[in-house]
């Protein structure tokens, strides 16, 4: 049977029979842990009070291909890519929500934090602005708009690797991309310079809250943020001057091309100007900068010059390109709706701001919903990360809801709102954009919360490199081996998981959702392959069964993906939500969140969570001689972590004169160590890194014969338990940098 597509009022009817819909959640502790995903997300060396124990400094050497420390800012998602238009829409997003709402992060105790996420990505954009001090900005400005990455990478891109981001410097390549006269742009300029002013305006609010904090003592918030705006300003005049021309209708096609083409290339630190990933139009880019700037500089001439422009720019770029209408989704390509609710603090009784927000808004309320209830512009397009487009959407509604009631009567036809009055207005858009936030926290028909670590049942394996807690690479998800894991190591708290289907459905795996044949002919569709049905059922026309279960699945992208952008709106949500005194219950005590991991200190060499251990096993044993194998292992993932020139040590008992040799001594190097009675045998692998990035990278093996005449080698403190069998072997301790990273010596407790 086929499903009609419900929409608008008539799908929260639906959703009620099927969803807890009135559920309260508690947005306060959402918020928290949302800002935790943030910190997660660091690149570069952490911030002071970053909260993450599985996480360590990464990609210190961002930059130094061109000459520059661009170590920093936010990860994009569950790779390691720098990319500075997803962090800038990201940052920007939060730093309004906050200046806008600002109660809903000082009543919950998280503005601080807030604070901190934001020096920590805004400190790598004034960096990215390579020469602040030319005369003429707008032709000769340079500027770094991300490193590393998926397109315009040539050999190791983002995607070769499956390990954590303190790994990513080494294991993948990072070019750092730029845009300039040579190749100009102006989108990613002008997002910087969007959430720079926005940073720059909050830290003038709040800033003192961070002056406070451990780590920032010295800081002179004043000229953080002067800073800020000035390089915000640089950004764009930049801008404006590299953009190029907007689209129109009736362009010619060949000129068009040539727009788009340019729109995605940047100068690659080699010289060469190719294509990269993450790029959008500059005109909403463009226009959120002049509208950031008009409310955000603290000379009233200089605010009013900003504003004309951008009024000016509405009317001419940003309409060419019809980003005033409704079917132009709010995200990291498109700030442009921000804009307009900047532009309408400005002049409240704009009418055709107000015209576009409504349009977008009441056309938000009317997009089809699934069964549940989560609302869908783009039924097929938007099931990747629909909970990612429902809440972007959801945050424009709440903040406008703000400021609806005040506007004038809209003139022309506005068949799209009907009769409603604004207050109507205001309530329609505060309880459908609520309900897609509920929806994320549980408030759907599985009844479980898609942030990871929150509320009941969440789905905490999502698509991210960090969280998984990787020792052996892709060799994790391989059929057969002996490493293959299906669940991550760490829980990545607050992250928004990307959500089910337009039936309300989350099967993650392509071979969940096979394109087979529909028995009409030559005709296919997608199906579903539940884990307790026996036979796929075809997508279309799916009704909703509680006993069809879920799958989640760590290396599917398009449903368990998460993303700075796809908690940027649900963060802001959350912070308009908490404002306005919603749901219920408050923000976990700091002195316990996050809660600390527990570790398997087990001997199983697969299970065990020791980062650094040797494993053996005995390959020849004579009165004279011992010969073992044994294999050094780097599992570290609190944090992932390099041991350089990495040794263990066997310590033996023995009266008498001690030799020891090693199967590979052009690689290897082995030494003996003698005290009264005993001493120890110290292997060590010179001139080698290993770490916990492949089956290659992760250990080095070696055979070590010790010889003595009539030594008897059971007595030894480190041939306990050795045997035929290979064993983890905690007796054999490990060392890199004078430093023991694992083991145990003789006399110490067991660990």
């Amino acid at each position: 049977m086929f499903r009609p597509l419900v929409s608008g009022a008539a799908a929260l009817l639906t959703c009620l029979s099927s969803c807890p819909a009135a559920e309260k959640f508690n947005y306060a502790e959402a918020l928290q842990k949302s800002l935790y995903f943030y910190e997660a997300q660091q690149n570069g060396k952490l911030s002071p009070n970053n909260r993450v124990g599985w996480r360590g400094d990464s990609c210190l050497e961002d930059g130094k291909d061109i000459g520059h420390n661009l170590a920093g800012g936010w990860f994009d998602a569950g790779d390691h890519w720098s990319a500075n238009l997803t962090m800038a829409y990201t940052a920007t997003m939060l730093a309004y929500s906050a200046l806008e709402r600002p109660e809903g992060w000082l009543n919950t105790g998280q503005m601080d934090e807030l604070l901190e996420s934001l020096h920590h990505v805004n400190d790598y954009f004034l960096r990215c602005v390579l020469n602040p001090g030319v005369k003429d900005p707008a032709h000769d400005l340079e500027v770094a708009v991300g490193c590393g990455g998926r397109e315009g990478v040539e050999g190791r891109n983002v995607h070769s690797m499956w390990a954590g981001a303190e790994l990513a410097g080494i294991m993948t390549d990072r070019p750092a991309f730029i845009l300039s006269k040579k190749a100009p742009g102006g989108d990613i300029p002008a997002a910087m310079a969007s959430a720079m002013t926005a940073t720059a305006m909050l830290f003038r609010e709040h800033g003192e809250m961070l002056a406070g904090k451990n780590g920032y003592g010295d800081m002179d918030v004043t000229k953080f943020s002067d800073e800020l705006l000035y390089r915000a300003g640089l950004l764009t005049e930049f801008a404006i001057a590299n953009m190029g021309p907007a689209l129109a209708e009736g362009m010619d096609p060949a000129k068009k091309e040539t727009i788009l083409k340019q729109r995605n290339e940047a100068l690659r630190s080699d010289g060469k100007i190719v294509a990269i990933g993450y790029r959008s139009s500059p005109v909403p880019q463009v226009l959120s900068a002049m509208s950031w700037l008009a409310r955000g500089e603290k000379d009233a001439e200089k605010r009013k010059s900003w504003q004309d422009k951008a009024d000016v720019f509405y009317d001419g770029p940003y309409k060419s390109e019809n980003y005033h209408d409704w079917w132009l989704d709010s995200g990291w390509s498109n700030l442009g709706r921000v804009a307009v609710l900047n532009l309408l603090q400005l002049s409240p009784d704009s009418e055709k701001f107000h015209a576009e927000l409504q349009y977008y808004c009441t056309c938000f309320t009317e997009y089809k919903s699934t069964p549940g209830g989560l609302g869908m512009r783009e039924w097929s397009a938007h099931e990747y990360g629909s909970l990612r487009h429902a809440n972007g959407a959801a945050a424009i509604a709440l903040y406008y809801s703000d400021l609806v009631e005040k506007a004038p009567v809209i003139s022309g036809n506005t068949w799209w709102k009907g009769t409603k009055t604004n207050a109507e207005l205001k309530e329609l858009y505060i309880r459908v954009a609520k309900r897609q936030v509920d929806y994320a926290l549980g408030a759907n028909p599985y009844g479980r919360s898609y942030v990871v670590g929150f509320g009941n049942k969440p789905f905490n394996n999502p698509h991210h490199r960090g969280a998984y807690g990787s020792w052996a690479g892709f060799e994790h998800f391989i059929p057969g081996k002996p490493e293959k894991r299906g669940s991550s190591r760490h829980i990545l708290y607050g992250a928004l998981i990307a959500g089910p289907d337009n039936n309300d459905v989350f099967l993650c795996g392509k071979e969940n959702r096979p394109y087979l044949l529909t028995g009409k002919g030559e005709e296919r569709d997608f199906f579903y392959q539940f884990p307790n049905r026996k036979e796929p059922v075809r997508k279309e026309g799916y009704v909703f069964d509680k006993k069809d279960r879920p799958i989640q699945d760590v290396m599917d992208s398009q449903y368990n993906e998460v993303a700075l952008d796809y908690n940027a709106g649900f963060t802001a949500n959350l912070a308009w939500l908490c404002a306005n005194g919603m749901g219920e219950g408050k923000t976990i005590d700091d002195s316990k969140f996050p809660p600390k991991e527990k570790r398997d200190e087990s001997l199983d060499l697969l299970t065990t969570d020791r980062e650094f251990f040797v494993s053996a096993k005995a390959l020849d044993s004579g009165p004279d001689a011992t010969e073992i194998e044994a294999t050094l292992w780097n599992r570290s993932r609190w944090p992932a972590r390099i041991a350089s020139a990495p040794s263990f040590r066997y310590y033996f008992s023995s009266t008498t004169p001690v030799e020891a040799t090693v199967s590979d001594p052009d690689k290897t190097k082995c030494s003996v160590h003698t005290t009264e009675g005993g001493g120890y045998v110290e292997v060590v692998f010179p001139d080698t890194e290993i770490y916990p990035g492949t089956p290659e990278t992760n250990h080095r093996t070696v055979r070590l014969k010790i010889s003595s005449p009539g030594r008897d080698a059971s007595s030894d403190f480190s041939h306990e338990d050795i045997d035929g069998t290979e064993r983890l072997l905690p007796r054999l301790p490990v060392y890199a940098d004078g430093k023991k990273l694992g083991g145990k010596e003789p006399g110490e407790a067991n660990n």
